[in-house]
């Protein structure tokens, strides 16, 4: 039996919205989670089982209420082929119940309700672009695929983009493109929309315009309670607040409008220097972190490092450009370095992401990890940081399929001056101590057996270069959630004050705890590192 009423349900909404605003009291003492779910239109006499409470788990409700098609079973070729498209292989190897995929902000009020009813854990799953296992998939339980919501809707005034959490980047960027607009998003053609924005949002365009969070003009969010609420400056601000940044520790949105802006075609793309330009390279990147990305907003840049067995070491400047200009002044230090390859040229935003990904929208699964640091910008700090990749690399270098390597991108003053809109983000990041640069270290490879050394050589860099920052007085707390490890807790990065306030907003959104403890992957408020031990 399918839902065919939305009116209960949206009478209801209508009711509490009015009530509660931006109150202290969200959710009142004496809700019943019951009734909830019947105003969403379940029909809850149809499913005795479900009516008293007496299964953990509800894919069989689920099933007999929204069908086969938006419900997938273990077992099944379909269930098979979702755990399969995982990004890395460790996310893939989580088994969930079932996998239920919802195809409108009402259908995923349903699932929390139940969850909380039967107290059946749950996960959401957007990109399902994280590294570990847990992060947006679970065991024995239900994990909430949001791929249905792929709406992209451009405002009549194209001020405004309403995209689904069901999109990866080039999806919109493809939809885009045809009309001459962009929006503050991903680099990477296969990363989902949601985990992107709700953990930050480094962008081509964020040197101008701050990154992806700071671009978000609503989000309409899934609370705790079932209650889908429209969170903006003007509406629930204390929740847009904590959306930027706060990952999935707050709700379900199933709805991001984002800002537009005019947008033609870009240049850009990647450049390999040998070893011996290093130190010309890391001048380069040095000059653009201090003094050229100030000078042209336009510009972005991320230079990483890895060894390549038939050349040997190599950089690779990733760099971009927001107009059709191959010659722009800003990159004059990089074009003054001699680069063995070149694929820079003049492209729309969604090819220059596809070029991002190696030229796919996608990549078959291997097993993956990421780590990162932010510190204050130094050119001997530089240095550092890849001498010290470089000496501890033999550990893993003869790993198979594997490439480690290390990024270095600078949080330049735009973006810093481009959080403070709307209220400032959930982040933390002092603009006065700025700039920064995010250490950020990466790498595929193929079998489970190598898992310890990748992991430990990570965690052995970080742990140097943490201990150097901090001893030139050049360390910053901060951890950018969307690449950092299990072993991390980027959310305490925040720094107490910011903490503080996302935990008294978590309380009047979700008193319960409901998306802290049946929704227990990825970062979790107050819950510190997913994992704490490599094994």
């Amino acid at each position: 039996m399918k839902v065919t009423s939305l009116f209960p349900f949206g009478a209801f909404l209508a009711g509490v919205v009015a009530q509660n605003g931006n109150d202290a009291v969200f959710e009142p003492a004496d809700f019943n989670a019951t009734e909830a779910l019947l105003n969403t239109g379940f029909n809850i006499s149809a499913i005795p089982e479900l009516a008293e409470l007496a299964k953990r788990s509800n894919c069989g409700s689920l099933r007999a209420v929204y069908g086969g098609t938006k419900v997938l079973s273990q077992g099944t070729s379909a269930y098979d082929a979702f755990t399969d498209a995982y990004w890395s292989i460790q996310q893939g190897s989580v088994s969930p119940q079932c996998v239920f995929k919802p195809s409108q902000a009402l259908e995923v009020s349903a699932v929390v309700l139940i969850a909380r009813l039967t107290k059946c854990p749950f996960a959401v799953k957007g990109g399902g672009h994280a590294a570990f296992a847990g992060a947006s998939g679970i065991d024995d339980g239900i994990t909430v695929s949001l791929e249905n919501l792929k709406q992209i809707k451009v405002a009549p005034d194209q001020k405004t983009v309403d995209i689904g959490p069901g999109n990866r980047w080039v999806n919109v960027y493809t939809v885009l493109d045809k009309v001459g607009l962009g929006v503050v998003g991903g680099r990477m053609a296969p990363v989902g929309v949601p985990g992107l924005i709700l953990g930050g949002g480094i962008s081509f365009f964020s040197n101008k315009l701050g990154w992806a969070c700071d671009n978000v003009v609503s989000y309409e969010v899934v609370t705790a309670s079932g209650l889908v609420v429209t969170a903006s400056p003007t509406s629930h601000s204390d929740l847009y607040w904590a959306l930027r940044g706060g990952g999935n520790n707050f709700g379900i949105v199933t709805n991001f409008k984002l800002s537009a802006f005019a947008l033609g075609k870009m240049w850009g793309g990647q450049r390999i220097y040998l070893e011996n330009t290093f130190p010309d390279v890391l001048d380069a990147m040095y000059t653009f972190a201090t003094a050229g990305s100030n000078s042209d907003a336009d510009a972005a840049q991320i230079v990483s490092f890895t060894s390549s067995p038939a050349i040997g070491n190599i950089a690779i400047a990733q760099l971009h450009y927001a107009q059709p200009v191959a010659t722009a002044k800003v990159f004059d230090a990089f074009n003054a370095i001699s680069h063995i390859s070149s694929s820079t040229d003049i492209r729309t935003l969604g090819d220059l992401t596809i070029l991002m990904n190696n030229g796919s929208t996608d990549a078959a699964p291997l097993r993956q990890t990421q780590w990162d640091v932010t510190l204050r910008v130094d050119r001997d700090l530089f240095t550092f940081l890849i001498n010290t990749f470089y000496t501890l690399f033999p550990d893993v270098a003869d790993v198979e399929g594997g490439l480690p390597t290390i990024s270095i991108q600078p949080i330049t003053g735009g973006q810093l001056k481009g959080m403070q809109q709307n209220g400032g983000n959930a982040l933390g990041l002092d603009a006065s101590k700025g700039p920064f640069v995010v250490m950020n270290m990466s790498s595929r490879w193929t079998n489970a057996a190598d898992d310890r050394r990748i992991l430990s050589f990570f965690s052995n860099v970080i742990k140097l270069v943490k201990a150097e920052a901090k001893a030139k007085g050049l360390d910053n707390d901060y951890i950018y959630m969307n690449y950092a490890s299990q072993f991390q807790d980027p959310l305490n990065s925040y720094g107490g004050a910011n903490v503080k306030k996302l935990k008294a907003i978590s309380s009047i959104y979700d008193p319960l705890s409901i998306f802290l403890e049946l929704q227990p992957g990825h970062f979790k408020l107050g819950l510190g590192a997913p994992s704490s031990v490599i094994s």
